[in-house]
Formats: structure tokens, C-alpha cells, sequence
């Protein structure tokens, strides 16, 4: 789970799920639990929120859409691009929303990119504005 408890369901409002276009995550267990998107032209963070974990209900999960700094941005983006150059592509998602399954660079020069990401700060976004939820 997200560092977002589920009230936000209750005080936010739900989104559609065709208001959202994803662009890339961060996280992935079985699907994507974080990452960028946009909503109408804006860029924002998303983050899961809930996940259905009752057996005899349809499986979702709600994620929450986070409105990001112009500085929080660019932090986002400079990790993203760095990753995308280091790592690989098949992070990223197309127009048809579904992940692009790009190139996965050579493992050799990965640590180009975690040797600096795992000196970075942990990402909270716990007080930055939320716009609403959507789920998938």
C-alpha cells in the first residue's frame, strides 16, 4: 500500500479512467502501483491506493492522482530519463496505454543509474495536493 490511507476515496473525487493516460511507473507488482501520468494536459503522480482483496468481488486497484511541484517534476523526469538511458524503456507506456516492453539495456550499465538512485532521498509526496482517484 501507498503511504495514502483510503479516506481519499471518500473525500476526493473519482476520476474516470479515460481522463488518465499513463506514461511511465516507478513501481510494478502484477501491474503498475506508481508513477507518472497525465491528467488533461497536466503531469502528476500517481500511487495505489487500495486493492481489492476480497475473493468473491472484481479485482481493482485505486490509485491516487498527485499534483507535483515544478521542482518535484523535473526531479521526476531527471530519474525517469536517466533511467530510460541506463537501464531501458520498458518502463514506459504508448498511446494505447499499454507498457511499451522497450529495450532492457545490458545489466553491465545499470549501476549507472541505481549507484545514484539509491544515494537519492525517498520520494514522499504524502503532503503534496491530491486531485482525485481512479481506478483500474
Amino acid at each position: 500500500m501507498s503511504e495514502f490511507n483510503t479516506t481519499i476515496i471518500e473525500t476526493y473525487p473519482r476520476i474516470s479512467r479515460t481522463e488518465v493516460k499513463l506514461l511511465w511507473h516507478c513501481d510494478f507488482w502484477d501491474g503498475p502501483l506508481s508513477g507518472m501520468l497525465l491528467y488533461g494536459t497536466e503531469m502528476c503522480w500517481f500511487s495505489m491506493i487500495v486493492e481489492n482483496e476480497h475473493e468473491n468481488k472484481p479485482w481493482y486497484r485505486r490509485f491516487a492522482i498527485i499534483r507535483l511541484t515544478s521542482d518535484q517534476l523535473a526531479d521526476e523526469q531527471y530519474w525517469h530519463d536517466l533511467f530510460r538511458q541506463h537501464v531501458g524503456t520498458h518502463t514506459d507506456y504508448g498511446d494505447d496505454e499499454r507498457r511499451t516492453l522497450g529495450a532492457v539495456l545490458p545489466k553491465t550499465g545499470w549501476h549507472q543509474f541505481y549507484d545514484k538512485y539509491n544515494e537519492r532521498p525517498k520520494r514522499d509526496y504524502s503532503t503534496a495536493p491530491i486531485l482525485g482517484w481512479f481506478e483500474t
